[in-house]
């Protein structure tokens, strides 16, 4: 028996896919996969029992069922992010989450019932697209941990923001303690709400402790719950309530980030290297404004880019005197003017002005030398944006954005040399983040050190295709993985991991920039102009950079390219 759910009809014994009475083309795979997910509506699939069920686990990676997901997303119309027919279960499998009509065929299940199933596969030649296999990863060091975001008990479920800047300000401050490993924000928040014991997130993040908690805030009081696993054998290592004053969370912070760094038996240099208060506003609504911004900042919606601003002005109007709410200010409004989300004349002035208040309030605070360096790079003043960075650095020398945005510096400058270091130091502060060590690659290949970008190019991809591993929807993971691909000679499945990239992110602007120099690269320039042209016209992104960029370099002789810059227009920040 067929099949069916919303406009489609799948039919097992006849191995067709309709919409509307239309055939739907599908990859014998991707139709089996479909089937399997079906035949399970609205029950967990494992990715193992995915890959046991349609492939056999016949010597093939995690990254053909990734391709198999995305090709049934583009055929059924849906979204990763929003699903409506197949929903990632993060680090786990899949579920079939729409209303289906139909029961299973008699005999054979749905991902045997065609003849691609029944031919074993060949060996496939070994090859950088396979993520590393987990028992091969070194063991974790001692003292490293990672930090996931805490879970929102407050009655309304309506401070996730709150929870999220907990976590983050607590991973944040565990970072500048030397001696200690703290994965990324990136990875970690991965895991939220998920069910996986904690050894396994252990083992995927390689830290030796797991650190998670909960909130409850109502009114003026908070109560946080945080415990610390041991990630070899899941036992607790540490654990404790806090039950205060909202204005008390930053004494909270600091209790739970020097509670980790004793259960660890990490050696703090200074006491002062774990200080929470010392910056902390006067007003605490606007640090929840504060949080807002920040949590609308790592979005990657314009929607949300633009309404970051209004929560740092708010804070900013409750707390004049809040050094992190003008920082803030300053970060949002750059990020508009980088991509070309607002216009020079309108946020220039006013992110001038918060960076400098930003720095008058707190000289000492890193951050807010990294917010005004970064303002002073897109005005164009490259002397004293230098200095800020610099400054930035010498206050915390574990701070990712400081090199990594003083790299960009460079690059967009043409200092490349410079450039190549300071991204390979972001990428020390964070080894498990990707984007510093990829922009790396293509400036050493154009200063001249082919030898140097294959290497890191080895590293980018290592650290991309685990990434994969963790996000099976990572389209960043797989446009880096591409490219980097291309340039250690493994072409064709490069291309596999490009069209991967816009299956699962077709109009996103990194997604097709990267696409558009995959194929500059692979000496496809049409495709490449035909990419360039959709990624100029999402309205983000800034010629300095495009300009500067090696990966484009083969395009930039033809009238085409000319015309496209053309249609950025003239450099405005510099």
């Amino acid at each position: 028996m067929p099949y069916e759910f919303g406009d489609f009809r799948l039919d097992p014994v006849g191995h067709e896919l309709r919409r509307g009475g239309v055939p739907v083309a599908l990859e014998p795979k991707a139709f089996d996969v479909l089937g399997e997910l079906l035949a399970h509506a609205g029950a967990l699939r494992s990715r193992d029992e995915l890959l046991d069920a349609v492939w056999g686990h016949r010597h093939v990676t995690p990254g053909v069922l990734n391709r198999s997901i995305a090709q049934l997303r583009r055929a059924l119309g849906d979204d990763a992010e929003h699903p409506r027919y197949i929903q990632t279960v993060h680090a786990l499998g899949y579920r079939f989450i729409a209303a289906v009509e139909g029961t299973p065929a008699a005999g054979p299940p749905a991902s045997t019932a065609g003849t691609s199933t029944t031919t074993p596969l060949p060996t496939p030649i070994p090859d950088a697209t396979c993520c590393p296999p987990a028992d091969v990863r070194a063991n974790p060091p001692p003292a490293s941990v990672a930090i996931l975001p805490f879970a929102d008990l407050s009655e309304a479920r309506d401070q996730d923001y709150f929870c999220d800047g907990l976590a983050e300000e607590i991973t944040g401050g565990l970072t500048r303690i030397p001696g200690l490993q703290v994965a990324s924000r990136t990875s970690s928040f991965r895991f939220r709400d998920s069910a996986i014991d904690a050894r396994e997130i252990g083992r995927q993040l390689n830290v030796a402790a797991i650190m998670e908690g909960s909130v409850r805030k109502s009114g003026d009081r908070v109560r946080v719950t945080a415990q610390l696993i041991d990630a070899s054998n899941g036992y607790h290592l540490w654990s404790q309530n806090f039950d205060r004053k909202l204005e008390d969370i930053f004494a909270i912070q600091e209790e739970i980030a020097r509670s980790v760094v004793a259960a660890l038996r990490v050696s703090l240099t200074t006491p002062t290297e774990i200080d929470f208060t010392r910056h902390a506003p006067h007003d605490m609504r606007a640090y929840e404004y504060y949080l807002r911004g920040r949590q609308l900042e790592s979005h990657t919606s314009n929607a949300a880019w633009h309404l970051a601003p209004q929560m740092f002005r708010r804070a900013i109007e409750l707390d004049p005197d809040y050094a992190q709410a003008h920082a803030g200010l300053a970060d949002a409004l750059t990020e508009l003017l980088l991509w070309r989300l607002a216009q020079r004349e309108d946020v220039l002035d006013e992110a001038l002005a918060a960076s400098r208040r930003a720095l008058a309030l707190a000289p000492d605070l890193a951050e807010c030398q990294v917010a005004h360096a970064h303002v002073l790079s897109l005005a164009g003043e490259h002397d004293a944006a230098v200095a800020a960075f610099e400054r930035a650095i010498q206050l915390d020398p574990k701070l990712y954005e400081a090199y990594y945005y003083f790299g960009r510096h460079c690059f967009a400058n043409g200092r490349v040399e410079r450039a190549i270091d300071l991204l390979e130091a972001a990428h020390r502060v964070r080894p498990d983040e990707f984007q510093a060590l990829s922009i790396a690659v293509g400036a050493a290949y154009g200063a001249g050190q082919p030898e140097r970008a294959r290497q890191l190019a080895r590293t980018v991809l290592d650290v991309a295709q685990h990434q994969i591993e963790l996000q099976p929807e990572n389209a960043r993971a797989y446009y880096m993985s591409a490219i980097m691909q291309l340039h250690l000679g493994q072409p064709e499945a490069g291309r596999r991991s490009i069209e991967t990239a816009l299956a699962i992110r077709p109009n996103d602007y990194g997604t097709l920039y990267n696409a558009a120099c995959f194929h500059a690269l692979a000496g496809d320039p049409d495709t490449a102009l035909d990419l360039l042209e959709r990624t100029i016209d999402t309205g983000e992104g800034f010629p300095e950079w495009i300009e500067n960029d090696d990966d484009l370099a083969s395009l930039r002789h033809l009238p085409r390219y000319r015309a496209l810059m053309a249609q950025l227009g003239p450099p405005s920040l510099h």
